[in-house]
């Protein structure tokens, strides 16, 4: 059990180094202005965190593996029509979607996004159908929740959906 403040200030000071590191690299490698690249990338990444905060929020239920994350998985009854509505979702994609993988148990999706496409993962298994969604690239980034609205929208539409989990935290 966590507390949501505690994962901001974490996110944060994951972003932290890379900020600080872009930083470091446009003044040339000089530690003349180290301060201010201290305070400029902490800044820098408190206002990308701050930014996802809000769409996250949106979600009531939202967990505490969940908030602030880009992947999560959600469990299915292994049902013809859960299994049917993926097949549907390829045929009519709503969403720019690339198909990477289609077996009879497994199907892997490209879903086309606005920065950093999503990888959706369908593994049916005898008792259940495991949908993980996470970002292609830089999954331990935020994603304004749109991977968590994606997986939230299956489950709403799945006839027997029994949880929504975080994959990664």
């Amino acid at each position: 059990m966590g507390n949501k403040t505690i994962k901001f200030v974490l996110k944060i000071l994951i972003i932290f180094p890379s900020l600080f590191f872009i930083t470091y690299i446009l003044n040339g490698f000089d530690l003349k202005f180290w301060v201010f690249e201290i305070i400029s990338s902490l800044l820098m990444s408190f206002f990308i965190v701050f930014w996802q905060l809000f769409d996250y929020e949106k979600y009531n239920e939202i967990s505490y593996e969940d908030f602030l994350e880009s992947k999560h998985s959600l469990s299915l009854e292994n049902s013809e029509e859960n299994w049917g509505q993926f097949n549907e979702m390829i045929k009519n994609p709503l969403l720019e979607l690339k198909i990477i993988e289609k077996t009879d148990n497994i199907l892997k999706v490209q879903i086309g996004r606005k920065f950093i496409d999503s990888i959706l993962t369908v593994n049916r298994t005898t008792d259940i159908i495991i949908v993980d969604i996470e970002r292609k690239f830089f999954s331990f980034l935020p994603d304004r929740a749109e991977n968590y609205r994606t997986l939230h929208k299956i489950a709403k539409r799945s006839q027997h959906s029994k949880s929504i989990s975080a994959g990664g935290a």
